[in-house]
Order: C-alpha cells, then structure tokens, then sequence
C-alpha cells in the first residue's frame, strides 16, 4: 500500500505542478473546475445520495455555481488590486465555514445529530467546503497575472508545499511514533504527535523559503499564518473523515490507486484555501 501510495503521488504531483505553472488562467479554471467537480461526485456519496439522477444534480449545482462565480468575478488576472464585493463574500464564507467545521469536528459524534439524517443538510456543506475553496485557488493563481504570469503559480505552490509538509510531517512521525491519539471518534488514526510531525515540517519549510529569500521584515507573519493554516489542514482532514464515518465509507473514492478518492487528496487545501487567499490579499501588499 505505501508503495502504492508513493508512486501514485510521485505522478500526480508533477502533473499537478505543470498545470499549476503553465495553464493559461482560463485553462487553469477548467482544470480545477474538473477536479472539484469530482470531488462533488464523491460528495454526493457523503449526503447519502446513491440514485445516478441524485449524483449527477447535485453535480451539475456544484458545475453551475463555478461556472456562475466565474462569469461574475471581475477580471481575475487583477486581483487583489481589484477587490470586490462577490470575492470577499467567497472567501469569508469559507473562512466562516471551516470555523464552524472545527467545533463540529471536536463535538463529534454528538454534533453530527444536527446534521447527519439530512441530505440536504450534507449537500450545503459540501457546496461550503468546495465552492469558496474554488473561489480561493482560481484568485490565488491570478494574483498579479497582469505583471507577471508566475506570480500566483509560486503562491499556490507554497500552499501546496505547506499542505503537503503538513501530511508528509505527519506520516514520518505519526507513523513510528504516534501513541496518543487526537481525536479517535473521528479519525482513529491520527496522533498528537503525528500532528506535531506536521507542525515541525511546515516550520522547516517556512525557515527554508524565509532564509532564501533573506529573512525579510515579514518573516514572523509567516510563521504565525503556517501554523494557522497547518491547523486548519489538519482539521480538512479529519472533517472529511467525519463526514466518511457518518456515511460509512473508508475512502472518498477510488480514482487514485493508495489514495483513495480525490476528496482524500484536497481535504486540506479546501479547508486552507479560502483563509490563505485572504491573508495574502490583507497582508500580502500587491495592492
């Protein structure tokens, strides 16, 4: 299985790299609009929804609301010089969203009596955790296009580079060394010290990327936004494995070999996203 695991990420990654840095900006939207479009698909299985006419509804509300956000945002390649009204709103409710998915995580099972006999319930969580998580990534990836094309390449890469400390991190140390558990109602396999693995690596990547580039005057911000969005990773991996419990499943899907569903594979970013969008639009200075 880990190895399994191990060439399956070593294919996705490149893949997703190169489209990350060479994808013109609307071939980037199609690109993650496809990806979370099937992490709708794989939702739908979440709100209990099992009938194809179900699924593919509740797909295409998911496919009409991308595709309306992307009609009705401003001129991306200008933001965040151009903030507006529709962006800030995105990305406030899914900053507001995933607050209110912590304290149902760390409430679990007892929370899930409010929501977990209700399909429709699941169906707006879902639009919650993708939809402004859309919003973010496509925003991210257009900061400063105009001037430089790269710009929000090297932005999404450094969330993606925190996400993935955050997880690799976790693995290294959670696996050999993991005993006390952290939330085992939720996710029995997760440790306190697979998530300090977590922390520990995302620390090593922020002094590696901060000593690159000088220590510059911003650097302590850095430090603090990490370990707020490590926290938050944490948290997209263990909401989805709430909503994996309350469904009976193991894995979101089966797309990818060792990895499950494409859901197990974004967890983290849908939930750090929206967040990181802001902080970069508030403390980021392209304005």
């Amino acid at each position: 299985m880990f190895k399994q695991r191990v060439i399956t990420a070593l294919v996705l990654a490149p893949l997703a790299l190169c489209a990350v840095f060479f994808l013109p900006l609307p071939y980037f939207a199609i690109f993650i609009s496809a990806a979370f479009l099937i992490g709708a698909w794989e939702w739908s299985l979440f709100c209990g929804y099992r009938k194809l006419s179900s699924q593919l509804l509740y797909c295409s509300l998911i496919g009409l609301s991308l595709l309306g956000l992307y009609i009705a945002l401003p001129d991306t390649p200008y933001w965040p010089v151009q903030m507006d009204d529709l962006s800030n709103l995105m990305l406030g409710l899914g900053v507001l969203w995933w607050l209110v998915a912590v304290l149902l995580v760390l409430s679990f099972p007892k929370s899930s009596a409010s929501w977990s006999q209700g399909h429709l319930r699941r169906a707006l969580m879902g639009w919650f955790t993708l939809v402004p998580a859309w919003t973010a990534v496509l925003l991210v990836r257009s900061v400063n296009y105009h001037q430089d094309s790269y710009t929000g390449a090297w932005l999404i890469f450094l969330l993606l580079g925190i996400v993935w400390a955050a997880d690799i991190g976790g693995y290294l140390v959670g696996k050999p060394f993991g005993k006390r558990k952290l939330l085992p109602a939720v996710s029995p396999g997760k440790t306190l010290e697979g998530m300090a693995g977590g922390f520990a690596m995302v620390l090593l990547l922020v002094t590696a990327v901060s000593a690159y580039l000088g220590w510059p005057e911003q650097t302590l911000t850095w430090y603090l936004a990490a370990l707020l969005l490590t926290l938050l990773s944490v948290f997209g991996d263990l909401s989805e494995s709430m909503f994996k419990r309350v469904a009976g499943l193991k894995d979101s899907g089966s797309i990818f070999p060792g990895h499950g569903g494409i859901l197990d594979r974004i967890d983290s970013l849908t939930a750090t996203a929206p967040l990181y969008a802001l902080l970069l639009a508030l403390l980021g200075g392209f304005a």
